[in-house]
């Protein structure tokens, strides 16, 4: 028996993502008319902790880490915050200070495609080593997109 894996691009992560349309709508109308929006913060795809602190270390930005549920990160467009309630839970966004929107907006963009990759990439590790004995990979596919397909036996 075969079963299939398969590890999304990135690149299709990314274009879906909710941070970049909220994100624009909400610096495009200056924040004054949508402030709620801007004091509640803004949702992520951003769910491990791990893998964002590595992907901001990634970045030209200078990270504070203040426990597992917030970082504060200060950039040259501008100061934010990713806070989330609960270990589990999906980060939110909050803007502290903006100096260039249209600067950040493209960073955030380039920056999900690359947690994108992170949690492929840490995805694909975790897989492979956490087979059973009476598993093997049979096939190892990247799609044009960068999906990477698994198929893995089952003996």
């Amino acid at each position: 028996m075969s079963v299939i894996f398969t590890l999304t691009s990135c690149a299709v992560i990314a274009a879906l993502s909710l941070t970049n349309t909220a994100l624009s709508a909400l610096i495009l109308t200056g924040g004054k008319e949508n402030e709620t929006a801007k004091e509640e913060g803004l949702e992520t795809q951003f769910a491990d902790h791990e893998i964002l602190l590595k992907t901001l270390n990634g970045f030209d930005c200078h990270t504070e880490l203040i426990g597992e549920n917030e970082i504060r990160v200060a950039t040259t467009a501008g100061s934010l915050i990713y806070r989330r309630a609960a270990a589990g839970e999906a980060f939110r966004l909050y803007l502290d200070e903006l100096t260039d929107a249209e600067t950040l907006i493209a960073n955030i963009r380039v920056f999900e495609v690359d947690y994108g990759r992170n949690v492929q990439a840490y995805t694909y590790d975790h897989i492979k080593k956490n087979l059973a004995e009476n598993m093997s990979i049979a096939e190892e596919t990247i799609a044009e997109d960068d999906s990477v397909y698994l198929t893995i036996n089952v003996e």
